[in-house]
This record gives structure tokens, C-alpha cells and sequence, in this order.
């Protein structure tokens, strides 16, 4: 039963730890950016680890989301935190698949809001100096 509580609590952490890095860096080439479900209305948050199936990259001013499954229409809102600045677009998610949108280069905080057609919500963060 120990290693059982063990092998879970390990479990829990490769999905956990990922989730608190920054994807800074003063010339960012290629970094991945953790997105999380956020949760709905009236939930308190507490969930057990999820695989999220989209990953997210940004390489020079350019993100980069890769899908593991077939989500349908999802639209994507990136904002800049410093001055509110919102690129945004629509994408169609395919098993395979992957699509980019232009951001920036510019240094600040941004936020990545990805809402599927079910209503599922992905959130990510990442910053660059």
C-alpha cells in the first residue's frame, strides 16, 4: 500500500512541477509553455493531474500548439499584461496536427486562453524579458 501512495505521489508531481516553470529568457528560441485546464464556474480547482492534449511552444515571437487529439474548433486569445494587447485566432485541432500564431517579441507577461467548442478552457502563462 506504501508503494502505491508513493508511486502516486510521483505521478502527481510530473504533472504538477511542469506546470510552476516560466518560459523566460532574454533571446527565446524554443521553449515549451505548460497549459492547464482551467476550472469552470463553481469548481473549486481541485482535480487530480489530467493530460492536456495540446502543447505549446514559442520560438521568436511565434507559438507554435501541437494536438494529441482531435478537438474540433478552438479559438486562441493571447494577451500582453503590460498594455492589454489581444492577438487571437481560430484553429481547427486534428490527432497530429499543429497550427502558429504571430505574437511577439516584445518583452512583457502574456496569458494564453485556448477555449475549445465544448467549452474546455486551457490557460498558460510565459514571459520574455
Amino acid at each position: 500500500m506504501k508503494k502505491i501512495r508513493l508511486f502516486l505521489l510521483a505521478l502527481a508531481l510530473l504533472f504538477i512541477l511542469p506546470m510552476e516553470t516560466n518560459a523566460s529568457s532574454t533571446m527565446m528560441t524554443r521553449n515549451d509553455i505548460p497549459l492547464i485546464p482551467k476550472p469552470k464556474t463553481g469548481e473549486d480547482g481541485h482535480r487530480i493531474p489530467v493530460v492536456v492534449p495540446i502543447s505549446c511552444n514559442y520560438s521568436n515571437g511565434e507559438l507554435t500548439f501541437t494536438f494529441s487529439a482531435t478537438l474540433g474548433t478552438l479559438e486562441c486569445e493571447v494577451v500582453r499584461v503590460s498594455d492589454n494587447e489581444v492577438f487571437d485566432a481560430t484553429f481547427y485541432a486534428t490527432n497530429g496536427g499543429s497550427d502558429s500564431l504571430y505574437v511577439s517579441t516584445d518583452a512583457g507577461e502574456y496569458e494564453i486562453t485556448l477555449t475549445l467548442s465544448n467549452g474546455t478552457v486551457y490557460y498558460g502563462e510565459y514571459s520574455i524579458e
